[in-house]
């Protein structure tokens, strides 16, 4: 609880940096270095089509940019202290590149998984290659994404590949909508969910508001709803279709 309160705090104490700094940035300005600390509340907790857990969720995160690469770092933190909802307590750390080669936009990360697990309960710490490719076509934006596990679960791969579209209405307010599917390998599926089958995971669609309060100080209510597809994989998981609703908070310099 502690460690919530602290990370509330110093969002808090940011966001009043941001009202203080925001004059000072000409407007247009092309940065080769940013940063950024956002704080997402959800209904509930929900990774790759899968519902990990329908109490609420805080998940803090933080970034910094510099020259093409991103270093991130994102936690889930459950609301309610209950024994079942301590393992749910997870940590990322990523690093990202992005580059533009004509249209088609190129990220390639690595992503490390940080697990605070009961000692009952086995959820070793692991490692995973991702590579996402993307293409304006128009309005839209055509994406696939491609992950491979490469150190506690070897082998393990999921995939999602799915259309997007942003809408600026004014300077301060913009939305976003996504709708997206998502695969993954026999391996991964035994892994998280218990049936070592090949399947289409999920189908899904996200939506989101983005109001800056200020250019750098933004409020982003969201929601994604969630289905899972294959019909062996539904009877494994206690909540196959779900709608996540969320209120995320942050700044970026």
């Amino acid at each position: 609880m502690r460690i919530r309160v602290v990370l509330c705090l110093m969002l808090v104490l940011l966001c009043y940096g941001a009202f203080a700094q925001d004059s000072a940035r000409p407007a247009g300005e092309r940065r080769t270095f940013g940063y950024g600390a956002e704080s997402d509340f959800n209904s509930a907790f929900v990774w790759r089509g899968i519902v990990w857990s329908t109490r609420p969720v805080m998940q803090p995160s933080g970034w910094v940019s510099a020259y093409g690469f991103t270093l991130n770092t994102w936690s889930n933190l459950t609301l309610s202290d209950t024994p079942e909802s301590v393992h749910l307590h997870t940590t990322e750390l990523g690093l990202m590149y992005e580059r533009e080669w004509k249209k088609l936009r190129i990220e390639p990360s690595v992503e490390a998984y940080l697990n605070r697990p009961p000692a009952e309960i086995e959820d070793p710490n692991t490692m995973e290659g991702s590579l996402k490719l993307s293409y304006p076509v128009g309005p839209l934006r055509i994406f696939t994404r491609h992950s491979l596990d490469v150190l506690a679960y070897g082998g393990s791969y999921s995939g999602e590949g799915g259309v997007g579209y942003e809408a600026h209405f004014t300077k301060r307010t913009a939305l976003a909508l996504i709708v997206r599917s998502g695969w993954a390998s026999s391996k991964f599926n035994d892994v998280y969910i218990g049936l070592g089958k090949a399947a289409l995971n999920f189908i899904g669609v996200e939506g989101s508001l983005t109001y800056h309060l200020k250019p750098s100080l933004y409020l982003r209510p969201h929601f994604e709803f969630s289905s899972i597809a294959d019909r062996r994989l539904r009877a494994y998981l206690s909540s196959p279709t779900f709608v996540n609703f969320g209120l995320a908070m942050g700044i970026d310099f």
